[in-house]
């Protein structure tokens, strides 16, 4: 999997993080085909809450090369959060947010690149 948010739609994407923060410890990734899908639920199982983002929010959005499994992913949300963690900062200085999901190496990788070739 791999998808690219472009600049004010990465303020987006962190804000929704921001909000999933708040209900679960953990941040379910799922790339389908009708999107990206951030999930979260509370330790008691009582509250849930996920977003979908339609591939049109991407400016690259590909779900699986040929010949490969849909991947899922669980994660920390403190660690997620860390990328997301100034919003104000990312909306000032970041051109793009590249996440790529490796079944191979069960390797979950967020990449901001900033004005000036931060």
């Amino acid at each position: 999997m791999k998808c690219v948010v472009a600049g004010g739609n990465v303020k987006v994407l962190g804000k929704a993080v921001h909000s999933l923060s708040r209900i679960g410890d953990e941040l379910y990734l799922e790339p389908l085909e009708d999107g990206l899908s951030l999930r979260t639920v509370n330790s008691s199982r009582s509250a849930y809450a996920c977003f979908l983002f339609a591939p049109l929010f991407f400016q690259l959005y590909q779900v699986a090369t040929p010949g490969q499994d849909t991947l899922r992913c669980k994660i920390l949300m403190k660690s997620f959060l860390s990328v997301f963690r100034s919003l104000v900062m990312l909306e000032k200085t970041v051109e793009k947010c590249c996440i790529s999901m490796n079944g191979r190496s069960s390797r979950l990788v967020v990449q901001l690149h900033c004005k000036y070739g931060l």
